[in-house]
């Protein structure tokens, strides 16, 4: 707390929206200039703010050094540990004369039996051609290189690849388009799946068009082609090892970081410069509310007022009358504080102290800031000043026109109510057609 005093004495006047604050504050806490009101609000927020800018850096700090949603770490530099099943490792991988890029390792489980390696097989001959479409269509239109890939993703299936004819297509699925012709080449493709021992065949025919070269592909074909050396060596060890170099090249490995921490950091700012500005919007907020209520209490005080000076009284002693039975309600019933009533007895303290009874009218309206408030002290100033010839015949006019007003506040409650409705309806009625839609959709499918 003694911190956030410190802070506020520091940033006094330089805090964005102050002087707005300043003055709701000061309408919200009738008879205060609104000093103490507007540093306790301040430091306050102060100490949200600082909760929640710690709390998010602590959570960036410990996404950064724990990064989360990682499964793996590399250990002495290039391996990664093997787990039940497959998963992809994101790395970045540094050549010695390179730039860093990134690079997604997949990490195989240790070797199946042989029943699980023939069902494997199985699936794995059922779904070989879109293993190795790569970018074509189908089979028939083959326009960019095949993927003849020397492992299936996932699994620790090797494959062996033969080809009728390697005029058009090399081994490892690149095209040769210098001998390629525009009516197409048939080329008969031959996987010899392997699984711990077991074996299976798979064969197709495919139509060789001209393709599209990629300038990138061979680093990338050395890159696997090595990844697959270290498997073959390396597939029972508790730890998949990494190339140290490719094409003399060294390369440098090291785990991408989670995206977390910056993520959790910009939250935390964004909460943090919401919050400030909530803070705000919840005091104009309760500014709005003080109007409301006080226009709707308008029309009462007015009509106080008339009966009161009906029955003979003055200005001031029904002014008086209305502050002091509030007061009373207020101490006995625990009657809620109403704004308009707290600025009368405000009023009433001025005049108490020797302000001038004119003066403290005028005060009053522009302490109130309403119109029709406005109007009230007008009336009574010239009533101090003219005499009390006709005021009651203008409040009375003044009461029926606050009763017509009241209304109309009324109505326009009852519009923002309905408004506010309008999005639960909505989203009630999406309810529904969905409950109606999916039996109906699912019972036409059966």
């Amino acid at each position: 707390m003694k911190l956030s005093r410190y802070i506020w004495k520091k940033m006094k006047g330089k805090m964005p929206g102050q002087e707005a604050v300043r003055q709701n504050l000061r309408l919200l806490h009738a008879g205060t200039d609104g000093t103490k009101e507007e540093e306790l609000f301040y430091t306050e927020k102060i100490n949200l703010l600082a909760g929640v800018l710690a709390a998010g850096l602590c959570f960036t700090i410990l996404a950064w050094v724990l990064p989360l949603g990682q499964s793996s770490s590399l250990t002495e530099g290039r391996f990664l540990p093997r787990q039940k099943h497959t998963y992809r490792q994101e790395l970045l991988m540094t050549p010695e004369d390179g730039e860093t890029e990134e690079i997604t390792i997949e990490v195989e489980p240790q070797k199946l039996s042989s029943e699980q390696s023939r069902e494997l097989l199985a699936r794995a001959v059922e779904e070989m051609e879109s293993y190795i479409l790569g970018e074509n269509i189908s089979l028939e239109e083959v326009r960019a290189d095949l993927k003849l890939i020397r492992r299936i993703e996932g699994t620790p299936i090797e494959v062996e690849w033969g080809l009728d004819s390697y005029e058009v297509l090399n081994m490892d699925g690149t095209i040769r388009p210098e001998k390629l012709e525009e009516e197409g080449s048939i080329v008969e493709l031959t996987a010899r799946l392997i699984c711990n021992g077991e074996e299976a065949v798979y064969r197709a025919c495919v139509k060789v068009l001209p393709p599209i070269l990629s300038t990138e592909e061979e680093f990338r074909r050395e890159l696997a082609q090595k990844l697959e050396e270290l498997q073959e060596k390396g597939g029972e060890k508790a730890q998949k090892e990494l190339p140290e170099q490719i094409n003399g090249k060294r390369l440098t490995w090291e785990e991408k970081k989670s995206l977390s921490p910056i993520l959790i950091l910009l939250l935390t700012l964004a909460c943090t410069a919401a919050l400030y500005g909530a803070r705000d919007r919840e005091l104009v907020r309760k500014t709005k509310e003080r109007e409301r209520q006080m226009q709707r209490d308008y029309a009462q005080i007015v009509s106080k007022l008339v009966l009161l000076m009906g029955a003979g009284a003055a200005v001031r002693t029904a002014w008086e009358t209305i502050v002091r039975d509030y007061q009373a309600k207020r101490e006995q019933e625990g009657t809620p504080l109403r704004y308009a009533y707290e600025e009368m007895a405000l009023t009433l303290r001025e005049m108490q102290n020797g302000i001038a009874e004119i003066k403290a009218y005028e005060n009053f309206g522009l302490r109130c800031r309403i119109p029709c408030y406005l109007k009230l002290s007008v009336l009574l100033e010239q009533n101090l000043r003219k005499g009390n010839h006709g005021l009651t015949r203008l409040l009375k006019a003044e009461v029926q026109e606050a009763f017509e007003q009241r209304k109309e506040l009324a109505v326009r409650a009852g519009e923002e109510a309905s408004t506010r409705m309008l999005l639960p309806m909505i989203l009630m009625l999406i309810v529904v057609m969905i409950l109606i839609l999916v039996p109906a959709g699912m019972s036409m499918q059966m």
